[in-house]
C-alpha cells in the first residue's frame, strides 16, 4: 500500500512538472502576441511570468527586451540582452538587439563589438554587417570600417547603400575622387536610390558644377518629393545659376513640409532680401529666433534688416546681442554707432566709434586690449559673422541603422513627480502588528506637515525596522523638503526589504533625477517599468529627449 501511495505522488508531481511547462510556453506565445499588437508594457508582464519560472530561458529575456527597445527603455533592454547572452551566447538577434539599444545610448564601442560577436555567429544578415560599419565611422574607425566595407560589398555586390557607406567613409579620408565612383557603382546597382542621388549631387555642388547638381536634384526629388534636404539642395544650385523664382519655390516648398527648418528660413530670408522683401525676410530670420534666440547668424541679418527698414532701436537690441556673444566683433560696434547717430544718441555712437578706434590701433601694433578677448562662443563654432549673408547648404547625411525591431512607441504624458505613499492597508498587510506612529504619520502628510511626518515615521521605524512601506513614506517626507540623499538612503533601505518594490524603484529613479543622476535614474525607472509602473516609460523618455538637447 505505501508503496502504491509513492507512485502516485511520483505521478502526480509529473504531471504539476508538465503543466508548469505548458503555462510557461503558452506566456511566451501570450507574450509574444501582445507584442505583435503593439501592447508591450503588457507583453513585459507575461514575460515578467516566464523568467520567474524558468530564469535558465534566454528567449523570455530576449522578448522581454524587445519589448522595453520599443518602449525606448535602451538601457533595460541593453540589459535584458546581457542576461540573454549570458544563458545563450550563440543566439545573434541578441547581440543584434543589444547593439542597436547600445546604440541610442551612445555606447558606440560597446555596440561594435556586438555586431562583431553577430557577424560571427550570423555571417550572412545584411543589417548586421551594414550598423557595424557605421559604428565604425561614428568612432571614426575609417580604416576599419573601410575594410569591412569592402567584406560588405563582396557579399552584396547588388546592394545600393553598401557603396554608400563606403563613398561616405572615402570622404571623410578624404578621397572625393573615389568616393565619387563608388557613388556612381550605388546608382549602378539601383538608379533610383535617393541617398545616392543626393550624395552625387553634393560632389557636384562641390565643385560648383551647378547645372548637373540641379539635374541630379530634380531626379531625387521625382523619387521623394517630400526631401527637404535635396529642395533646399536645388534651390542652392538654382540660386547660382540666378533663378531666383525657382530657389524661392524650392524654399517655400520644403517650409510647408518642414515648418521649422533653419536652413530654409536662413537661405530664404537672405534671398527675399535681395529681391527687396525686406519685411518678409525679417519674418524669416523672427521665426529663427524664435526658435534658438542665440543663433548668431539669424540676429546680425536681423540687424541689418531692421537697420534698412529703419527699426534703429530694433537693430541696436540685436547689435547688442551679437556683441555679448563677440565682444571683438568690431563690425558689429560700427554698425551699432551708425543706428545711435540715426536715433541722436552721439554720446554712444562717440562710445562704440572710439573703441573700434582702439581694438583697431591694438591689432595694427600687435597687443590685445582687455575688451577684445575671445568669449565662449555656442555650439556652432564654425560661424564667421563675415558670412553672415552666404547661403548655406545643407550637407548634413543621417546615418541610418538597419533593424527589423519597429513598431508604436508609448508616449503618454507623464508628470515628472513621486508616486504618492503607502496606505495604512498596505502597511498593515506588511506589518506583524499595528504600529500607530505610521497612522499619524500618514495624517502630517495628508496636509503637507513633513517634519512632524517624518519624526512618526522614524518611531515606526525603531518599533518595526523590517517592513519597507515605512521607509518608503519617510522617503517621501524627505524628498518633499529637498533632503534627497535622506531619500535615497530610505529607498534603498526599502528596495532591500522588498526587492520587488516597483514603487520604491519609480521614485527612487525620479528622486536621481533631481539629482541629476539621469544614467542611473534610467536605471531604476526601467525596473519600476517593468515591475508594472508603465508610466516610467515615459519619464524615461521625456529624460533623454532632455539629456539630448
Amino acid at each position: 500500500m505505501r508503496q502504491r501511495i509513492i507512485y502516485i505522488v511520483c505521478f502526480l508531481a509529473y504531471t504539476l512538472c508538465s503543466e508548469a511547462q505548458i503555462n510557461t510556453q503558452r506566456m511566451m506565445d501570450v507574450g509574444r502576441n501582445a507584442l505583435y499588437f503593439d501592447d508591450y508594457a503588457l507583453s513585459i508582464q507575461y514575460f515578467n511570468r516566464v523568467i520567474l519560472a524558468k530564469p535558465h530561458l534566454y528567449e523570455a529575456y530576449y522578448y522581454r527586451g524587445v519589448a522595453k527597445f520599443y518602449l525606448e527603455d535602451f538601457l533595460g533592454a541593453e540589459q535584458d540582452c546581457s542576461r540573454a547572452i549570458d544563458i545563450n551566447p550563440f543566439f545573434p538577434k541578441t547581440y543584434e538587439l543589444r547593439g542597436l539599444s547600445r546604440i541610442n545610448l551612445g555606447k558606440y564601442n560597446q555596440a561594435e563589438q556586438d555586431y562583431k560577436m553577430a557577424s560571427e555567429v550570423q555571417s550572412e544578415s545584411k543589417a548586421i554587417w551594414h550598423n557595424w560599419i557605421l559604428c565604425n565611422i561614428e568612432l571614426k574607425e575609417f580604416e576599419r570600417a573601410d575594410s569591412i566595407s569592402d567584406i560588405f560589398i563582396k557579399h552584396w555586390p547588388k546592394y545600393a547603400d553598401g557603396y554608400m557607406m563606403k563613398a561616405q567613409i572615402k570622404m571623410e579620408m578624404k578621397d572625393t575622387t573615389t568616393a565619387e565612383v563608388l557613388v556612381d557603382s550605388a546608382l549602378q546597382a539601383d538608379k533610383y536610390n535617393v541617398p545616392s542621388l543626393s550624395l552625387k549631387a553634393s560632389l557636384l555642388m562641390n565643385r560648383e558644377e551647378w547645372v548637373e547638381a540641379e539635374t541630379t536634384l530634380t531626379e531625387a526629388i521625382r523619387l521623394q518629393p517630400k526631401n527637404t534636404r535635396n529642395l533646399i539642395n536645388r534651390a542652392l544650385a538654382r540660386y547660382h545659376q540666378n533663378n531666383l523664382r525657382g530657389a524661392m519655390s524650392d524654399y517655400d516648398i520644403a517650409l510647408d513640409i518642414d515648418p521649422t527648418n533653419f536652413i530654409g528660413h536662413y537661405n530664404r530670408g537672405l534671398l527675399r532680401t535681395r529681391v527687396g522683401e525686406d519685411n518678409l525676410a525679417i519674418e524669416d530670420f523672427n521665426f529663427i529666433l524664435k526658435i534658438d534666440p542665440t543663433d548668431v547668424m539669424a540676429i546680425y541679418n536681423r540687424a541689418e534688416l531692421l537697420f534698412d527698414t529703419g527699426d534703429y532701436r530694433g537693430a541696436i537690441r540685436d547689435y547688442t546681442t551679437l556683441i555679448h556673444t563677440y565682444p571683438n566683433f568690431l563690425q558689429g560696434y560700427q554698425r551699432r554707432a551708425e543706428a545711435k547717430r540715426r536715433i541722436g544718441d552721439t554720446k554712444g555712437a562717440l562710445k562704440d566709434e572710439d573703441h573700434v578706434i582702439r581694438e583697431q590701433i591694438a591689432h595694427r601694433y600687435g597687443y590685445q586690449s582687455k575688451s577684445s578677448k575671445t568669449a565662449t562662443t555656442r555650439k556652432k563654432s564654425e560661424i564667421d559673422l563675415n558670412d553672415y549673408q552666404a547661403l548655406v547648404v545643407e550637407d548634413e547625411e543621417k546615418k541610418e541603422y538597419e533593424s527589423e525591431y519597429r513598431g508604436k512607441i508609448q508616449n503618454k504624458d507623464a508628470e515628472m513627480k513621486l508616486l504618492p505613499p503607502m496606505s495604512l492597508a498596505s502597511y498593515q498587510v506588511a506589518a506583524s502588528a499595528p504600529n500607530p506612529y505610521f497612522s499619524t504619520a500618514l495624517e502630517h502628510l495628508l496636509v503637507e506637515e513633513y517634519e512632524p511626518a517624518i519624526q512618526d515615521f522614524t518611531e515606526a521605524i525603531k518599533n518595526q525596522p523590517e517592513v519597507a512601506e515605512a521607509y518608503y513614506n519617510r522617503a517621501y517626507a524627505y524628498a518633499a523638503t529637498r533632503k534627497y540623499s535622506l531619500a535615497l538612503e530610505d529607498l534603498d533601505k526599502a528596495i532591500q526589504l522588498r526587492s520587488q518594490f516597483p514603487q520604491a524603484y519609480f521614485n527612487r529613479g525620479i528622486v536621481k533625477i533631481f539629482m541629476n543622476d539621469n544614467d542611473n535614474a534610467t536605471a531604476d525607472l526601467s525596473k519600476a517599468g517593468e515591475l508594472g509602473i508603465y508610466q516610467a516609460y515615459s519619464i524615461i523618455k521625456h529624460n533623454a529627449a532632455k539629456k539630448k538637447k
